[in-house]
């Protein structure tokens, strides 16, 4: 079977990519700029996408572009930024149906690749920045997400435990920013960050869907020729270091009806490692589905947690476990988790346990052609690691993970930090 993902370089650090499925009948475009995570510019970049997103010098008001995206057969527009390892990813997307679909043939695919371009290399500017009205609008939004994210105690919890375990790298930066550096951005500077991002950023654009690239990718090569290109690479993610301290401890009180534990393991396998498939499995067992450890043994047959699951970060080699508890039960809850841990250790699973953990993790990459957005998000993680596998492959690979190769992995697991969000005292 041939690799689907297609690439070419198009500009200095600029690669167009593309993924063919005729399942679909629509195509989508995205560009995303790979930056790293850093502490002087991380808000001011989380901020930008949503800026670009309401329009061009071509288009000059959201409502236009609304009214234009509609005029092609209800195409939308979507901004995201993210966190992956050590990187910020700053995206802008663009979906729409194929021509083949389109009442008199139009060109859609190219009039999409259009806009995106538009919306990335000719914003609207005014008074050598962006439009202070769409600055300010958008400033209010992240200040609120970031506000938001207190509220949602499970989140919050899961954000404190990393970024107490990484302090000091890279990884340990809130996603979207602070809220104190939300407020120092004005249209002039998020315009200077703008700058810099098109100069400096690696930029991976993504054609996916059933049409054909070639319209799109003549678009894009125009729109980027004569950009002024950095060609200084990317410093590739560091793995979170082994423990080489003791434990860290963090507990936090705040009005909560039922406490966080979240414990956060390093293990040392990361990216592109061979025994990240058994590492997945290992995880899938401890606490991955409805029949893994955690949760038939902590959560079911103990009560000892509303629910506690395990999830692994391929990008830094890190495994987190996190957990709903009542107070009176978090030290029980703790040596349980460590405990089922430990059975893993020891070769204490079943084989129905391993089959489950297999099914499961066969199934989220069977999930991934539900969509072509799932599509592209899959082969942004193959671009991002540097990796050429399909989802028939890597299925196949977990297949061939041995209960001796679990047994293995899970020993090189070790409790790096400890975070808890619990009552106040009388509350």
């Amino acid at each position: 079977m041939d690799y689907p993902l297609k690439s070419m370089t198009i500009a200095d650090r600029v690669t167009f990519h593309s993924v063919i499925d005729s399942r679909f009948k629509t195509n989508r475009i995205s560009v995303c700029f790979i930056v790293p995570m850093q502490e002087k510019n991380v808000t001011v970049h989380a901020l930008l996408p949503q800026v670009l997103k309401k329009g061009f010098k071509d288009c000059p008001s959201f409502t236009e572009l609304s009214r234009r995206l509609e005029n092609l057969y209800g195409a939308y527009v979507e901004a995201d930024a993210q966190k992956r390892g050590d990187y910020q990813i700053l995206s802008l997307s663009i979906t729409g149906i194929d021509d083949r679909f389109a009442l008199k043939q139009e060109p859609i695919t190219e009039k999409l690749a259009e806009i995106l371009c538009g919306l990335i290399w000719n914003p609207l500017l005014e008074n050598d920045g962006f439009s202070e009205k769409y600055v300010e609008l958008e400033k209010h939004a992240l200040i609120d997400y970031i506000e938001a994210e207190i509220n949602e105690k499970r989140s919050y919890a899961i954000g404190q435990l990393i970024r107490t375990m990484c302090a000091g790298e890279p990884y340990g930066i809130p996603s979207y920013g602070f809220k104190e550096k939300v407020k120092e951005i004005t249209p002039q500077s998020a315009k200077q960050a703008y700058d810099s991002l098109l100069e400096s950023a690696q930029i991976e654009i993504l054609f996916t869907g059933c049409g054909s690239a070639d319209r799109a990718l003549a678009v894009f090569r125009s729109a980027l020729e004569g950009q002024k290109r950095s060609r200084q690479d990317l410093i590739p993610i560091t793995p979170h270091p082994a423990l080489e301290k003791d434990v860290q401890e963090k507990t936090e009180q705040m009005s909560v009806s039922q406490s966080k534990l979240v414990l956060g393991f390093s293990c040392g396998i990361s990216g592109s490692d061979p025994e990240i498939p058994a590492v997945r499995m290992m995880a899938a067992i401890l606490g991955g589905t409805t029949s893994s450890k955690l949760f038939v043994n902590v959560r079911e047959k103990l009560s000892l947690c509303y629910y506690c699951i395990s999830r692994y970060d391929l990008y830094k080699g890190i495994l987190l476990i996190d957990s709903g508890v009542e107070n009176i039960n978090i030290e029980k809850a703790r040596a349980e988790i460590l405990a089922q841990l430990e059975a893993i250790c020891k070769g204490d699973f079943t084989e129905e346990e391993q089959r489950s953990a297999l099914l499961s993790l066969k199934n989220s990459y069977n999930s991934v052609y539900e969509s072509d957005s799932s599509i592209e998000g899959y082969y942004f993680g193959q671009i991002l690691k540097k990796t050429r596998f399909t989802p028939e492959m890597e299925k196949e690979k977990l297949e061939k993970v041995t209960r001796e190769e679990i047994i293995q992995v899970a020993k090189k697991i070790k409790l790096d930090t400890v975070y808890l969000l619990t009552g106040k005292e009388g509350a």
